[in-house]
């Protein structure tokens, strides 16, 4: 009997890195307030470096998503690290606050006498690679979200055998991300200075902001197995101010795509810390060359900080750890990305930048001590056929927000015109026709900030992004 089990568990483990049907496929994604009743939120900014939370407690409760990966551990997974992921977050917790306590609702979480809920939303997409997002959403009394933080990680499996020893990997560079944000989170250090009466060191913080709901699609397309995607959305930065609603703005875009027919499996969506500089390189330079094939579709898009170089003008997004002192060390060249999707095998490439390389402010940003005086900045793509490039802004301005909406304000109207707005009499969002929507409207909300913001196109006018049966 003991062979067999044995046996079991190697066909199964071979089974799930060969990717093959016996491994049932996880549930699709759904909101981490799924089921709970709560309002959705936008998360607040926190600062690096602090330590845990000990004069609060806190109740957990777990979202439809956590429980689903869960459910899918032990089946697919035959339990393996699961049991010891659910008892290390517990102790992450216990680690970090006071109390804490394990509850199966949030009626349940306030009747602990808690001082927070503590929501936890766990996706697994394990297959040929450990891949695990997690999100922690903190509720104060009256289910007022005031802080989430959210993690990501991907490790590739190196062998039919290798599947826990990565999974540990996994669950510990999870929890680590998770232990950090949870550190450094401001709204809890707030939180617990305001409980014990010692707020007055953050008297100046600015009030609670409360947003709508991120924007989403009311359509849905036919899914095309032969488009992929890479999205960047990165707020909260190492070394600089923060971008702001930027991760808004990706999630957002995202979930157009989705509705538009990009596979969630072809997306790679990073976000945060997730969006280093070698994580944009290895998805650009590696990941997406192995995937194109001929007839492919390619949309990238990036929402965050750009930055000139003051001595070449050459432009460059700002990844997450990148610092605009060293910029040839630690960005991404704008035209090294245009190079490297012109090079793809592909049948039409998007590029979609919310992001400006001026250096003069809104989501641009500069070397300390250097002023805003770059005048000739490059930011013209390579000429490709099959390239068609949006920029939230010319060169020479800067990038805005919508505050009452919480999303860049290039973003905002761009989703809203591939999502419908902008299709012309035969149900298509071409990219002219896009661009036709989105100025006139981006323009007057920039002059209502008194100043000028002009969406840029590059590339053939015909090219269609979407399209409405």
């Amino acid at each position: 009997m003991k062979r067999i089990c044995r046996l079991s568990a190697i066909l199964l483990t071979a089974a799930v890195f060969a990717g093959c049907a016996v491994v049932p496929a996880m549930p699709e994604r759904q909101d981490p307030f799924s089921g709970l009743g709560l309002p959705k939120a936008a998360p607040l900014a926190g600062e690096p470096g602090q330590s845990g939370h000990p004069d609060i407690s806190i109740a957990i409760v777990a979202s439809a998503n956590t429980k689903a990966t869960v459910d899918f551990g032990h089946k697919a997974l035959a339990g393996s690290e699961t049991d010891k992921w659910l008892k290390q977050e517990f102790v992450l917790f216990q680690r970090n606050f006071g109390n804490v306590v394990h509850a199966g609702s949030i009626s349940e979480a306030w009747a602990a006498g808690v001082d927070l809920v503590a929501v936890l939303d766990v996706y697994e997409q394990t297959r040929n690679s450990c891949k695990y997002e997690e999100t922690v959403v903190f509720l104060s009394p009256g289910n007022v979200e005031i802080d989430r933080v959210h993690g990501a990680t991907e490790i590739p499996f190196r062998g039919p055998f290798s599947i826990n020893a990565v999974l540990k990997e996994c669950v510990e560079d999870m929890q680590s991300k998770i232990e950090r944000g949870i550190r450094g989170s401001r709204p809890l250090r707030e939180f617990a200075l305001n409980k014990s009466g010692k707020a007055t060191a953050l008297a100046s913080t600015p009030a609670t902001r409360t947003l709508p709901d991120i924007l989403r699609p009311v359509f849905k397309g036919r899914a095309d197995d032969l488009s992929f995607a890479i999205v960047v959305g990165i707020e909260r930065y190492s070394r600089v101010p923060q971008a702001d609603f930027a991760e808004r703005d990706a999630q957002a875009m995202t979930e157009y795509l989705l509705a538009m027919g990009y596979p969630r499996r072809n997306i790679i969506h990073l976000a945060g810390q997730e969006a280093s500089y070698s994580s944009l390189k290895k998805y650009l330079e590696s990941w997406l060359p192995k995937n194109i094939k001929p007839n492919s579709r390619v949309f990238f898009y990036f929402s965050g900080h750009g930055a000139p170089d003051t001595e070449t003008g050459e432009a460059y997004l700002l990844p997450w750890d990148g610092d605009p002192s060293f910029l040839k060390d630690t960005a991404y060249p704008t035209k090294r990305l245009y190079e490297q999707l012109a090079a793809l095998p592909a049948r039409e490439i998007f590029v979609a930048t919310d992001a400006c390389f001026s250096g003069a402010g809104g989501r641009s940003v500069l070397a300390k001590g250097v002023r805003p005086l770059v005048l000739k900045v490059d930011t013209e793509p390579v000429s490709s056929e099959k390239l068609t490039v949006f920029a939230a802004s010319s060169k020479e301005q800067i990038t805005g927000t919508l505050e009452e909406k919480g999303h860049g304000m290039f973003t905002y109207y761009f989703l809203r015109g591939i999502g419908g707005e902008a299709r012309d009499a035969s149900g298509r969002v071409t990219a002219k026709g896009l661009h036709n929507y989105l100025t006139p409207r981006v323009q007057d909300e920039a002059r209502r900030q008194n100043r000028d913001q002009e969406p840029v196109l590059h590339g053939r006018g015909d090219r269609e992004l979407n399209r409405f049966f």
